[in-house]
């Protein structure tokens, strides 16, 4: 670790007051007026979150803008310091960090400490790394003729070409609710690494994490203007900073409605976007897989982090002649494995969803399967203290009644164009469905306007080559399921994105990318 200075986080929910983060200062919104936001395992309400508007952003673009020449011209050994001090104050403070972001989100602390605050610190010492190292030009040389005294004179003559990539200016760089501090560490490395400033916008739905952020970034120096975090509304305060003239480059993560406005925005702008979209990801389970591990796996990815990833596996389809035996075990390893509660308690798997539209929203999914006529099961575990299930799903937890859970949901005998096969649900609930034929697994997996990821289960090592490079993904995986690698692109196809980022991919996106072409005779 890098000798580095330390810092005062709030350790209570009640002790966070957020506020926004311009120009190395926290300051209250403009208007003066804040958000409700509520803790999604109790439904009370917790840290309010500023209303910001345009004014903010206006404020926030302009100290970014004013601080852009002396952040990029910083050598890139100096920036990397810093970035490495963020990265251990976060590694400093992970359980608190992951015990607050449990209470606004609802993932289980255990996770957040063991997954997402750890990589968020793994992001800025990684881009650190490349920075220091320096991001690699291209160089090339050619023969040509070129004019001297006369212009009608051609003479033999060799030219030099490299690149050089340049910070790009302003950043808007805005991120989603399912892993707060997660995605906003991953885009803030890279951008600032390369000598970009930026505006974060988090989702208003889980801030708290990204606002003690803000602590950790003074501590570590960062300088006045290079980072700065304003909270609120898509519609109040990611608009206009989608908009805004000075705004160079966007980076959002979110679901395809929202991204396909901030796309036909920015588009007409000239702005340089990178979008990474929603996913309805199907796994392909083939007769002469590892059973035992294919189930295992697939119970975590139907159920990880509330369903509320974008590569869950959420379309599940398994050859006909395994398809009973893969259901049993799926079924019989939810009810005994799979614990929904208190995300504080170390034993629960998953906790509520993060609010209580987004609950109904998924609820609403679950019912229309069963107005649709497929065959709807909640795979409770009996050891849980469930004290009620809904019709709809939601479940009812001792202690946590006002909490927004929902059942391990399992859909069977659906359709393959029924809305619940072809929609992003974002929720604990998955489908099953029989396949026949590798040519008909294919078609089904490929069936859907998404594109972000995709699993292969097969022992088979010709036939999960050649299903894998089929599948219209973004990230296919090989029997595993989500084993992440940072050094890889990550992006999807269709509804699911446009864009690749994730090491040398984020270096080359927060860059401008310039020819320079030198004359020798």
């Amino acid at each position: 670790m890098t000798k580095c200075c330390t810092v005062t986080l709030p350790t209570e929910m009640r002790d966070v007051k957020i506020q926004n983060y311009i120009n190395g200062e926290w300051a209250a919104p403009s208007s003066g007026a804040y958000l409700k936001n509520y803790n999604p395992a109790t439904g009370m309400e917790i840290a309010p979150i500023p209303d910001s508007k345009s004014a903010d952003i206006d404020y926030a673009v302009h100290a970014a803008k004013s601080a852009f020449p002396m952040w990029s011209n910083m050598p890139g050994v100096e920036r990397a310091a810093i970035l490495n001090c963020i990265a251990d104050l976060i590694d400093q403070n992970c359980n608190i960090l992951a015990t607050l972001e449990s209470q606004d989100q609802g993932k289980t602390v255990a996770s957040a400490a063991a997954i997402d605050i750890p990589k968020c610190a793994a992001y800025f010492r990684q881009f650190a790394n490349y920075i220091t190292e320096g991001i690699r030009e291209t160089e090339s040389s050619m023969k040509l003729v070129c004019t001297t005294s006369s212009i009608n004179k051609l003479v033999p003559s060799s030219q030099r070409a490299t690149t050089q990539h340049v910070a790009s200016g302003v950043a808007a760089l805005i991120t989603p609710w399912n892993f707060p501090l997660l995605m906003v560490c991953e885009k803030l490395a890279p951008c600032i690494a390369v000598g970009n400033t930026c505006v974060i916008k988090p989702t208003e739905l889980t801030s708290v994490t990204s606002y003690l952020l803000t602590h950790i970034l003074q501590a570590a120096a960062v300088p006045k203007g290079v980072v700065n975090i304003v909270f609120g509304s898509g519609v109040n305060a990611g608009e206009p900073l989608v908009k805004h003239r000075d705004v160079r480059l966007i980076s959002f993560t979110g679901g395809s409605v929202t991204g396909s406005k901030v796309g036909a925005l920015a588009g007409g702008l000239f702005k340089r976007v990178s979008l990474e979209l929603g996913g309805k990801c199907p796994s392909l389970v083939f007769s002469d897989c590892d059973l035992e591990y294919a189930i295992t796996t697939h119970v975590r990815g139907a159920y990880q982090n509330q369903g509320e990833v974008c590569l869950s596996a959420s379309r599940q389809y398994v050859q006909r002649d395994i398809y009973e035996r893969f259901l049993d075990g799926f079924r019989q390893q939810v009810r005994q494995e799979v614990h929904v509660g208190d995300p504080a308690n170390p034993a629960t798997f998953y906790g509520p969803v993060v609010t209580k539209q987004h609950m109904e929203k998924v609820t609403s999914y679950i019912r229309l399967a069963q107005e649709e006529g497929a065959t709807v099961e909640f795979l409770v575990n009996p050891k849980d203290s469930v004290t009620n299930v809904s019709t709809g799903g939601r479940l009812t937890i001792e202690g946590l009644e006002g909490g927004y859970f929902i059942a391990p949901t399992l859909i069977t005998n659906v359709s393959q164009g029924s809305r619940v096969m072809q929609e992003e649900i974002f929720g604990p609930v998955v489908c099953v469905l029989p396949f026949d034929t590798e040519e008909e697994a294919v078609q089904l997996a490929n069936d859907t306007q998404y594109g972000l990821g995709a699993s292969v289960w097969t022992e088979d090592p010709e036939k999960l080559e050649r299903v894998m490079r089929q599948i219209n993904a973004g990230s296919v995986w090989g029997n595993n399921w989500l084993a992440w690698d940072d050094c890889m692109p990550f992006g999807g196809m269709g509804c699911s994105g446009t864009s690749r980022e994730h090491g040398p991919w984020s270096l080359e996106f927060y860059t401008e990318t310039k020819a320079l072409y030198t004359h020798t005779v």
